[in-house]
């Protein structure tokens, strides 16, 4: 692929590693770099532009469709990407370019973090956790032979002053790790259960066997999947009411590496794995009988007639017996 002079790329990336040769880099670990790099870009779009709480100015989707990256080159022997940006506003000159200038902070926030000098407890313009988490997800790769990746706006410099490594992947850590206002905290443990609607609801179990309700936020959609079932850090809101679950209301969220030990245990001391018969479960969860059959029906919709539902089932039934026995039922 060659580069577009008319349109001349915006962002360039290189990736270096033992598993970055001449011709070779695993398309699933490219694959993975491009689409954390594009959320990262599309996410600092959104922090830069669609903070306004009365619905005017831009629109999300607009901002994605300017901050959507496209491949536009690619350098075999060096492992080097180009990218430019989607379509431009028909009025640049008045509304600005939301692409253009959420690469710019993308590319002044990676500098940032790499500096020695960098802050943990203060983000760079345009970033927010959402955006730490893209990062934080993006250092996956650093475990399977890509050491380092590079970015720059210039194709012929790379500066070292921009390039995500295992060292800053730390630093985001530590950003993610700290509680974003006071009243916030830190919870390590196993996230067990996902469920809820859009599965942004699950059951976390921190070390030593406390149960935890955690309600997480729609950024969190693409990170839930690989932190199933998995030890977890989780930073957000606690809230915890007598008589009630307790509850996490999640900011940030991210995959700890280290092996689960024997200190992941329920409050009955049953390992993770091992399962539990319906009874013991429902002690656990303090689920019991229904004594009046007046609380089920209080919950069924009144504008509802149970009758027509169970004539309904019958009827079906009657007419898929009557299609298994050849119509002759």
């Amino acid at each position: 692929m060659e580069d577009n002079k008319a349109n001349p790329p915006q962002l360039y990336m290189k990736m270096t590693g033992p598993k970055v040769g001449k011709a070779k880099l695993s398309v699933s670990d490219l694959a993975e770099i491009i689409k954390k790099t594009q959320q990262a870009v599309k996410r600092i779009g959104q922090v830069l532009y669609g903070q306004d709480s009365h619905g005017k100015g831009r629109k999300k989707k607009d901002i994605e469709q300017q901050c959507e990256l496209f491949l536009v080159g690619w350098e075999e022997g060096s492992a080097i990407a180009a990218f430019e940006l989607g379509p431009q506003p028909e009025q640049r000159e008045l509304y600005g370019f939301v692409g253009e200038e959420s690469v710019k902070a993308f590319m002044v926030g990676m500098e940032m973090m790499a500096a020695d000098s960098y802050d943990a407890s203060r983000l760079p313009s345009g970033f927010d956790v959402g955006v730490l988490e893209a990062f934080e997800s993006l250092g996956k790769v650093f475990e399977h032979g890509i050491d380092a990746i590079s970015f720059s706006r210039d194709r012929r410099i790379f500066s070292e002053k921009a390039v995500y490594n295992s060292t800053v992947r730390e630093k985001v850590r530590t950003s993610l790790g700290q509680p974003a206002i006071v009243g916030h905290s830190v919870k390590v443990g196993r996230l067990e259960v996902l469920n809820g609607h859009g599965g942004l609801r699950g059951t976390f179990w921190e070390a030593g066997g406390s149960r935890w309700t955690c309600l997480f936020k729609n950024e969190h959609i693409d990170i839930l999947p690989d932190a199933w079932m998995h030890k977890v850090k989780i930073t957000g809101r606690t809230i915890e009411e007598e008589g009630k679950e307790r509850t996490i209301e999640a900011d940030s969220i991210y995959v700890v590496e280290d092996e689960i030990g024997e200190e992941f245990v329920t409050v009955e001391g049953r390992s993770f794995w091992q399962s539990a018969s319906l009874e013991e479960l429902a002690e656990e969860q303090g689920v019991i009988a229904v004594a009046d059959l007046g609380e089920l029906t209080a919950l069924w919709p009144a504008d509802d007639d149970p009758d027509a539902l169970l004539n309904f089932v019958l009827h079906e039934r009657h007419e898929r017996r009557k299609v298994a026995a050849g119509g002759n039922a």
